[in-house]
């Protein structure tokens, strides 16, 4: 027969090992309580009579700035501008000295990789070229990019935050146990193809 302290022990470490799945699921609700603020801006605009007022989540005490979403990584979070513990923890961070979302020039975002939060950007580094990133704003604005460079970088890599004078879409997340940052650049989508079109006439 098993013993009362053989039955404590095991149920004591259920409890325990069932403590990260039901904060990642707490995690992944908050996130969608700021993305559904988002879409429920972009579908109401705010009827442009100020009626419509948006309560703020007691997590964070400030909106989300957008939402970046990888389909074949199946990553979809709200973005936060600032890179801090408190945005990373909710989403993902827009470093605030790049551009802005959806603007031209070099936008940054950064996520946790491996968190007992959520998934984040874990899955970034299986990301392939030429896949489809989608980040839209508050306001409603959407783009769309594609994957056109990848690189693993030192921590304070210039390349990840270099200026640009074309719109780039820059993500970035730990990698090698936090030694390094993986990276990868994204272009919008329409210049993506019109390059590659380019250069496969110039082989021809």
């Amino acid at each position: 027969m098993i013993s009362k302290k053989t039955i404590t022990f095991i149920l004591v470490g259920i409890a325990i090992a069932a403590v990260p799945f039901f904060q990642r699921m707490q995690e992944q609700q908050r996130a969608g309580w700021y993305i559904n603020q988002i879409e429920e801006d972009g579908n109401e605009e705010s009827e442009k009579t100020g009626s419509y007022k948006k309560e703020v989540s007691p997590h964070l005490a400030e909106e989300a700035a957008g939402i970046v979403e990888i389909p074949d990584l199946n990553i979809r979070y709200p973005v936060f501008e600032g890179t801090g513990t408190a945005q990373l923890n909710e989403g993902i961070g827009h470093m605030e000295s790049t551009e802005p979302l959806c603007g031209k020039g070099n936008c940054v975002l950064a996520g946790h990789n491996g968190s007992r939060r959520g998934t984040f950007f874990t899955g970034l580094g299986s990301i392939r070229m030429g896949a489809e990133v989608k980040l839209t704003t508050k306001a409603g604005l959407t783009h769309r990019y594609t994957v056109e460079e990848m690189r693993v970088v030192n921590p304070y890599e210039e390349w990840v935050t270099a200026e640009s004078d074309t719109e780039v879409l820059t993500l970035f997340t730990c990698a090698e146990h936090g030694t390094r940052r993986f990276a990868c650049k994204c272009v919008p989508v329409k210049d993506y193809f019109h390059e590659r079109e380019n250069a496969g006439s110039e082989q021809k």
